[in-house]
């Protein structure tokens, strides 16, 4: 999927991804290549390490974490019950394309890296789990629960 470029401050950006969906509804992403245009990298190992936490983070906010609250009372205050991924739960291969195109505009050709990471992984699955199973998702985090209830409610 490309973003196109609306703003000098926005980056355009590629996600291809390779998953797994078995029966139980459990994703699991086997790899992950994502291209970035921060501008001009200044400091190249700093923008991938800031773009592979953003891309963990999707992952958690895509498949794991389920913000639920009742009566304004938060059902999920505890890390047992609200899932952060951890080392052990990011996909094993994170693989960035850095774009060198320097900025016209931005100081020294940069543009911000910050969390834009983020972004695309939640489309990139939603479409994945689409096009292996024809099912659209319209809520996240595609947990398994909400997996297989999708799954089963089209056959």
């Amino acid at each position: 999927m490309l973003l196109h470029r609306v703003s000098p401050r926005f980056l355009p950006y590629i996600y291809a991804r390779k998953w797994e969906i078995p029966k139980t509804g459990e994703i699991e992403i086997l790899n992950i290549v994502a291209a970035h245009d921060p501008g001009r990298a200044v400091n190249p190992q700093q923008v991938i390490g800031q773009l592979q936490g953003g891309i963990i983070q999707a992952q958690g906010w895509a498949l794991t974490e389920d913000f639920k609250s009742q009566g304004g009372h938060i059902q999920t205050e505890q890390l047992s019950t609200y899932l952060i991924p951890t080392s052990l739960d990011a996909a094993p291969n994170i693989n960035i394309v850095l774009l060198d195109q320097p900025d016209t505009i931005g100081p020294y050709g940069v543009r911000g890296v910050g969390e834009i990471g983020i972004l695309m992984l939640a489309p990139a699955l939603v479409s994945a789990v689409h096009d292996a199973t024809g099912v659209w998702f319209d809520r996240i985090p595609l947990n398994p629960e909400r997996v297989v209830a999708g799954l089963q409610a089209v056959t």
